[in-house]
């Protein structure tokens, strides 16, 4: 005996709907999930998170796609553990491989910051820490107060000491500065010659009036 046609018609609309709703995940979780998996993503870094090194000269990280570098956007800085940076210049980009080129400094740990824009124009960025135990034979670097890229010549290295020139500096000929004692000498023996001066005038006054006077008494008794 056959199903009721109306049994039928039920079962098989209820079938359409499950399919129509399983469809619907299926499409509404391709739909999340592709903008996610667009993204590029860190691979691997050298140093790796986490790692020791004795000796390192740069920083190397390898992403899933091609790097696209709009004006320096794509970089990383290299901070120690005294808060200055130790880029030697800014980073380099080589398809989906981003290099910093560092020095460090004294022994301890250091955190890397990095910034990238991945192929799809989606900026990423992430940041992860290494331990540097150098030899101790190891000469430190000195460390910037600013990253290297972006800052240009504003950067400096704050424990760097100033190099004394070579060339010792010209010596002026500085003429000597009279002597006040001599000043003094001078003036006194001017006031010396005026005083003896004045002295000698009123003596040979003196000669000539009394000279006068005795020639008038002369004149006087021979007239008498």
């Amino acid at each position: 005996m056959g199903k009721d046609p109306t049994v039928r018609s039920k079962i098989f609309r209820s079938l359409r709907i499950a399919v129509a709703a399983l469809a619907a995940t299926v499409v509404a979780t391709l739909l999340v999930a592709a903008p996610a998996s667009a993204h590029d993503n860190l691979l691997e870094s050298d140093p790796s998170a986490g790692a020791t090194v004795t000796s390192l000269d740069s920083v190397s990280m390898t992403f899933s796609g091609e790097l696209i570098d709009f004006d320096q956007t794509s970089f990383a800085q290299v901070q120690g553990p005294d808060g200055l940076y130790y880029e030697t210049s800014c980073s380099t980009i080589e398809f989906n491989v981003l290099t910093t080129p560092v020095a460090l400094g004294e022994a301890g740990t250091y955190t890397v910051v990095w910034n990238a824009v991945s192929s799809d124009g989606h900026p990423i960025s992430e940041s992860f820490t290494f331990e540097y135990a150098p030899d101790a034979s190891t000469q430190a670097a000195l460390g910037w107060d600013l990253p290297a890229c972006g800052s240009g010549e504003a950067r400096v290295q704050p424990e760097a000491v100033p190099t004394a020139s070579a060339t010792p500096p010209v010596s002026e000929s500085i003429s000597p500065a009279p002597s006040e004692s001599s000043g003094a000498e001078s003036s006194a023996g001017g006031d010396l010659v005026v005083v003896l001066g004045i002295g000698a005038g009123v003596i040979v006054l003196a000669v000539l009036i009394i000279g006068i006077v005795w020639l008038g008494r002369v004149r006087k008794r021979r007239s008498e």
